[in-house]
Protein backbone atom coordinates (compact mmCIF):
# COMPACT_ATOMS: atom_id res chain seq x y z
CA UNK A 1 0.00 0.00 0.00
CA UNK A 2 2.84 2.32 0.87
CA UNK A 3 4.46 1.68 -2.56
CA UNK A 4 1.15 2.43 -4.32
CA UNK A 5 0.79 5.67 -2.35
CA UNK A 6 4.36 6.78 -3.22
CA UNK A 7 3.84 5.86 -6.89
CA UNK A 8 0.57 7.81 -7.06
CA UNK A 9 2.12 10.82 -5.31
CA UNK A 10 5.19 10.80 -7.59
CA UNK A 11 3.04 10.45 -10.73
CA UNK A 12 0.79 13.31 -9.64
CA UNK A 13 3.71 15.62 -8.99
CA UNK A 14 5.38 14.66 -12.29
CA UNK A 15 2.21 15.26 -14.33
CA UNK A 16 1.72 18.65 -12.64
CA UNK A 17 5.30 19.71 -13.37
CA UNK A 18 5.10 18.55 -17.01
CA UNK A 19 1.72 20.28 -17.44
CA UNK A 20 3.11 23.55 -16.13
CA UNK A 21 6.08 23.29 -18.45
CA UNK A 22 3.82 22.96 -21.51
CA UNK A 23 2.05 26.27 -20.93
CA UNK A 24 3.34 29.02 -23.22
CA UNK A 25 4.26 32.03 -21.17
CA UNK A 26 5.20 35.44 -22.48
CA UNK A 27 8.15 36.96 -20.71
CA UNK A 28 7.13 39.68 -18.27
CA UNK A 29 9.34 42.16 -20.08
CA UNK A 30 7.96 41.41 -23.60
CA UNK A 31 8.02 44.46 -25.84
CA UNK A 32 5.63 45.28 -28.71
CA UNK A 33 6.85 45.40 -32.29
CA UNK A 34 6.30 48.91 -33.62
CA UNK A 35 6.66 49.58 -37.35
CA UNK A 36 6.28 53.02 -38.91
CA UNK A 37 4.13 52.45 -41.98
CA UNK A 38 3.96 56.07 -43.13
CA UNK A 39 5.80 59.19 -42.02
CA UNK A 40 5.47 61.96 -44.57
CA UNK A 41 5.55 65.69 -45.13
CA UNK A 42 4.24 65.20 -48.69
CA UNK A 43 1.67 62.98 -50.38
CA UNK A 44 2.55 60.11 -52.73
CA UNK A 45 2.38 62.54 -55.67
CA UNK A 46 4.43 65.30 -53.98
CA UNK A 47 1.72 67.57 -52.50
CA UNK A 48 3.16 69.32 -49.41
CA UNK A 49 1.03 68.92 -46.30
CA UNK A 50 -0.53 71.71 -44.28
CA UNK A 51 -3.31 71.61 -41.73
CA UNK A 52 -6.59 73.50 -42.06
CA UNK A 53 -7.38 76.00 -39.29
CA UNK A 54 -9.98 75.08 -36.68
CA UNK A 55 -10.74 72.37 -34.11
CA UNK A 56 -8.69 69.31 -35.03
CA UNK A 57 -10.63 66.16 -35.92
CA UNK A 58 -9.17 62.73 -36.71
CA UNK A 59 -11.19 60.40 -38.96
CA UNK A 60 -10.53 56.71 -39.69
CA UNK A 61 -12.42 55.16 -42.59
CA UNK A 62 -12.61 51.53 -43.72
CA UNK A 63 -13.52 51.56 -47.39
CA UNK A 64 -14.54 48.38 -49.20
CA UNK A 65 -14.44 48.89 -52.97
CA UNK A 66 -15.60 46.14 -55.35
CA UNK A 67 -13.46 45.38 -58.40
CA UNK A 68 -14.01 48.12 -60.98
CA UNK A 69 -15.35 50.71 -58.54
CA UNK A 70 -13.98 54.17 -59.30
CA UNK A 71 -14.37 57.19 -57.02
CA UNK A 72 -15.58 60.45 -58.49
CA UNK A 73 -12.81 63.00 -59.10
CA UNK A 74 -12.27 64.69 -55.74
CA UNK A 75 -9.85 66.54 -53.42
CA UNK A 76 -8.95 66.29 -49.74
CA UNK A 77 -8.48 69.56 -47.80
CA UNK A 78 -6.35 67.83 -45.15
CA UNK A 79 -3.47 65.36 -44.82
CA UNK A 80 -4.22 61.66 -44.67
CA UNK A 81 -2.60 58.24 -44.68
CA UNK A 82 -3.91 54.99 -46.11
CA UNK A 83 -3.24 51.28 -45.62
CA UNK A 84 -4.45 48.87 -48.30
CA UNK A 85 -5.36 45.64 -46.54
CA UNK A 86 -6.63 43.74 -49.58
CA UNK A 87 -6.90 44.18 -53.34
CA UNK A 88 -5.25 46.82 -55.53
CA UNK A 89 -5.95 50.52 -56.11
CA UNK A 90 -4.88 52.71 -58.98
CA UNK A 91 -4.81 56.37 -57.97
CA UNK A 92 -4.69 58.92 -60.78
CA UNK A 93 -3.86 62.63 -60.73
CA UNK A 94 -3.01 62.87 -64.44
CA UNK A 95 -2.21 60.31 -67.13
CA UNK A 96 1.48 60.79 -66.28
CA UNK A 97 0.97 60.93 -62.50
CA UNK A 98 -0.55 57.55 -61.59
CA UNK A 99 0.32 55.00 -58.93
CA UNK A 100 -0.92 51.46 -58.27
CA UNK A 101 -0.99 50.33 -54.65
CA UNK A 102 -1.15 46.65 -53.66
CA UNK A 103 -2.30 44.84 -50.53
CA UNK A 104 0.05 45.69 -47.66
CA UNK A 105 1.01 49.11 -49.05
CA UNK A 106 0.77 52.24 -46.92
CA UNK A 107 0.85 55.71 -48.42
CA UNK A 108 0.31 59.40 -47.75
CA UNK A 109 -2.86 60.54 -49.53
CA UNK A 110 -3.10 63.54 -51.84
CA UNK A 111 -3.89 66.81 -50.14
CA UNK A 112 -4.97 70.33 -50.94
CA UNK A 113 -6.35 71.25 -54.33
CA UNK A 114 -5.08 68.19 -56.23
CA UNK A 115 -8.01 66.55 -58.06
CA UNK A 116 -7.68 62.78 -58.36
CA UNK A 117 -9.61 59.53 -58.38
CA UNK A 118 -8.88 55.96 -57.33
CA UNK A 119 -10.13 52.73 -58.85
CA UNK A 120 -10.23 49.17 -57.51
CA UNK A 121 -8.18 47.36 -60.17
CA UNK A 122 -7.20 44.11 -58.48
CA UNK A 123 -8.59 40.62 -58.78
CA UNK A 124 -10.45 40.98 -55.48
CA UNK A 125 -12.41 43.62 -53.61
CA UNK A 126 -10.14 46.36 -52.26
CA UNK A 127 -10.23 47.10 -48.53
CA UNK A 128 -8.44 50.28 -47.54
CA UNK A 129 -8.15 52.06 -44.18
CA UNK A 130 -7.73 55.83 -44.50
CA UNK A 131 -7.06 58.28 -41.67
CA UNK A 132 -7.45 62.02 -42.11
CA UNK A 133 -6.17 64.81 -39.85
CA UNK A 134 -8.83 67.40 -40.58
CA UNK A 135 -11.05 69.98 -38.97
CA UNK A 136 -14.39 69.53 -37.25
CA UNK A 137 -17.26 70.47 -39.56
CA UNK A 138 -15.22 70.09 -42.77
CA UNK A 139 -15.64 67.12 -45.12
CA UNK A 140 -12.66 64.80 -45.60
CA UNK A 141 -13.46 64.44 -49.31
CA UNK A 142 -14.75 67.13 -51.66
CA UNK A 143 -16.18 65.82 -54.97
CA UNK A 144 -15.54 68.02 -58.01
CA UNK A 145 -18.36 69.00 -60.33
Amino acid sequence: MRRFFLLALTTGISVSIIGCGLQKKEPKNAKPVIETLVSATKSWNGDPYSYPKGQAKITLLRITAPIGFRTPVHTHPQPGVAYLEKGALECVVTAKNTKIFSAGDSFATTSGDTPHYCESVGTETAVVFVTYAGVEGEPVTIPLK
